[in-house]
């Protein structure tokens, strides 16, 4: 079975590669990472120089920019995932963006990332997506060339399909039950990984 480079690793044996054109944000990525204790962090501003350094050095996860110069975080993650390119399209790769819209985490995930990080986040939050990956034992699967992760296309063909509620008035008993609902959900499952099983801990 494939599954992802970093699988089962403890956060401070991981190098974690941060690539974004924005250099402040590197900045911020790698001052949340060193807090939560991370081995090794390397940033780049360059996707086209990244993938290069990659291919040589390889990481156990990648931290992608969503809108970037040459490349744009899906297609460099889609880049990575092409078959022959081991071990780097075995790498789990984290999409980061300010907009969480669902076309946009579609086409992360469709592009063989494990997750959306929606921006502006925290060290706390980062923790917790870290944590996840490193217990996500989903394989990949090959799809026209290029490693994606199993089940994916089923998982947001029923995530496209869920029919769509009208949110009861606030302060309303069913409004109270619905929010309660969504915070335990919320704890266990991250809202833009359609299908995802709860996290195993590492024992």
């Amino acid at each position: 079975m494939l599954t992802h480079r970093a699988l089962g690793r403890d956060l401070d044996q991981l190098r974690i590669a941060v690539i974004d054109n924005k250099r402040p944000m590197l900045a911020v990525m790698r001052a949340m990472l060193a807090a939560i204790g991370t081995g090794r962090i390397e940033t780049f501003e360059s996707p086209t120089e990244a993938l290069d350094a990659m291919r040589s050095d390889v990481p156990d996860v990648v931290i992608a920019a969503s809108a970037m110069q040459p490349l744009s975080g899906c297609a460099l993650v889609k880049t990575m995932r092409r078959a022959g390119g081991e071990p780097l399209c075995f790498v789990p790769a984290v999409i980061m963006s300010a907009h969480a819209r669902p076309s946009n985490v579609e086409d992360a995930l469709k592009a063989g990332a494990h997750q959306v990080l929606v921006l502006p986040t925290s060290a706390s939050t980062l923790y917790r997506r870290l944590d996840w990956l490193l217990n996500d034992d989903r394989p990949y699967v090959l799809a026209d060339g290029h490693y994606v992760i199993a089940g994916i296309e089923e998982r947001l063909s029923l995530s496209c399909q869920r029919p769509t509620y009208m949110w009861p008035r606030s302060g309303g008993p069913l409004a109270t039950a619905l929010h309660d609902d969504e915070l335990k959900a919320a704890k266990h499952e991250p809202a833009d990984v359609p299908g995802a099983q709860p996290r195993v801990a590492r024992s």
